[in-house]
């Protein structure tokens, strides 16, 4: 099993989810969790994600 998977499990367990229950399941923990597995796949590059303010990616201003 990936890290992935181990990781999004334990998530889903903290956060109460359970597939056979997603009905009575609270949407805020649903929404909770899909930005969780959102965000891990735009890191692994399979989604375009959100580009983070300061990133040091890109050249730094001139006159420091």
């Amino acid at each position: 099993m990936n890290d992935l998977a181990v990781y999004l499990a334990a998530e889903a367990r903290r956060l109460g989810l359970e597939s056979g229950a997603l009905e009575h399941a609270p949407p805020e923990a649903v929404q909770t969790f899909a930005q969780r597995v959102l965000h891990e796949l735009a890191a692994l590059g399979l989604i375009r994600g959100n580009e983070e303010l300061g990133c040091w990616a890109t050249p730094r201003p001139g006159g420091h």
